[in-house]
């Protein structure tokens, strides 16, 4: 008799976790999941990419730009991620990307915000800043957005875009960056950058 109670008593429990587990899960499908770069400890899994036009005085090269962790200066911690271009031909931009896997065929809103450091505030719009969302890999400045100018205030400022997407093959595409509006090298950086995804 005392086992078939005990019997009983462990198959409620059991239930009763699992049901808890299944509802939990099941609340959880539609909340917003938020993915933080702060660089603090590195690009993570952020990639450099480009498109950008040949260098005239090196034939066969391209203009000069690179993309970097620095510790002079961020918006918040210690790191930021350095752009830097060589836009003296009036072209080019350069970004940072990642992937995100999500469930596929399912639509979904992404959110993504940016912080970005101009040196100066300028009348000219010496780059724009540009980012993308989508199931592919970004491969050339169109298949960016424009976001904004990037010379709006000296210091930090926030970017912020939206775009939503159903991706059948559960991968999800995101970068940041800048494309070149002005004929002059140009450097910027780029910090805390917020990714938020929901249905």
């Amino acid at each position: 008799m005392r086992n078939a109670v005990f019997l009983a008593v462990g198959t409620v429990i059991v239930f009763a976790i699992l049901a808890g587990v299944l509802l939990f899960w099941w609340a959880q499908q539609g909340q917003p999941v938020t993915y933080l770069s702060d660089f603090e400890s590195g690009l993570g899994e952020w990639i450099a990419d480009a498109d950008v036009p040949e260098d005239p005085n090196r034939p066969g090269e391209s203009a000069a730009w690179k993309t970097e962790l620095v510790s002079n200066e961020s918006f918040s911690g210690s790191n930021s991620v350095l752009f830097y271009i060589d836009g003296s031909r009036d072209d080019g931009t350069i970004w940072i990307e990642r992937k995100l896997s999500v469930e596929p065929n399912v639509a979904r809103v992404v959110n993504v915000s940016f912080q970005l450091w101009s040196e100066s505030k300028s009348f000219n719009t010496v780059a724009g800043v540009v980012g993308y969302v989508g199931e592919t890999v970004p491969e050339v400045e169109e298949d960016f957005q424009v976001v904004g100018a990037a010379n709006e205030i000296g210091g930090w400022k926030t970017y912020s875009f939206s775009s939503e997407l159903t991706s059948g093959s559960g991968d999800v595409y995101v970068a940041l960056g800048i494309s070149v509006r002005w004929e002059t090298e140009m450097t910027y950086l780029i910090d805390d950058a917020m990714l938020t995804m929901g249905k």
